[in-house]
């Protein structure tokens, strides 16, 4: 992680985690959460960075992908 990129309190971190709709009390709630928050913060800072594509060429993408695969299996 380089210095520019923001970084999460662990306070931060606990309160949003106190917050969560699936929390129930288990550890394995927690770690689920906790996997979806930091997935949010990376989501974020790819974004924050550039590193992004639009939906155009999203679905750009995908249809060379499936032109690329419908020509080898068919």
């Amino acid at each position: 992680m380089n210095e520019n990129q923001e970084k999460m309190k662990i306070e931060k971190l606990s309160e949003l985690l106190k917050k969560a709709p699936t929390d129930d009390g288990t550890f394995y709630s927690s770690l689920y959460d906790l996997y979806v928050l930091i997935g949010i913060a990376k989501g974020i800072n790819d974004i924050n960075q550039g590193n992004s594509i639009s939906l155009e060429e999203l679905h750009k993408e995908m249809e060379a992908l499936y032109e690329s695969t419908s020509r080898r299996s068919g």
